[in-house]
C-alpha cells in the first residue's frame, strides 16, 4: 500500500488505478475531475495532522491512517469490494540481507543482486 501526506498526492495516484469513487459513508461519487479538485479543496482548507498520512490500495481506494495504524476508508473503488481492504496499516519489513549469501540488497529489491534468491 502507498502512503502520502496529502489527499491530492493520495488522489493522483488512485486516478492511475481506478476511474470513479464512492465516497464510503454516503452515495457521492467521484470521477477522476472530482477527485482532484476535491482533494485539493480539502488539503488547502482541512490539512491532516503531522503524525497522520493517506494511503492507496492496489485497485486506488484511499483511506486516512490517523493513528498510524487504523485507516478509514474515505474513497472506494468499484472493485473494492473484490479487493480484501485492510483495517490497519502495517509496514513491509524490510530485507537488508539475502537469506541465502549474505550480502547486502538494495532497499525494495526482489531478488539478490549477487545471486539472484527471491527476496
Amino acid at each position: 500500500m502507498d502512503k502520502f501526506n496529502t489527499l491530492l498526492e493520495a488522489a493522483q495516484l488512485a486516478a492511475t488505478r481506478c476511474g470513479s469513487w464512492s465516497f464510503a459513508t454516503s452515495d457521492d461519487r467521484y470521477d477522476v475531475k472530482g477527485l482532484l479538485v476535491l482533494a485539493e479543496t480539502s488539503d488547502s482548507e482541512t490539512p491532516i495532522d503531522e503524525d497522520s498520512f493517506y494511503v492507496v490500495s492496489r485497485a486506488g481506494a484511499i483511506g486516512l491512517c490517523e493513528d498510524g495504524e487504523d485507516i478509514d476508508w474515505l474513497f472506494l473503488t468499484g472493485s473494492s469490494e473484490d479487493e480484501d481492504l485492510p483495517a490497519t496499516y502495517q509496514v513491509d519489513p524490510q530485507i537488508n540481507f539475502c537469506p541465502k549469501c549474505g550480502s547486502g540488497v538494495v532497499s525494495g529489491a526482489r531478488f539478490c543482486g549477487k545471486c539472484g534468491n527471491r527476496l
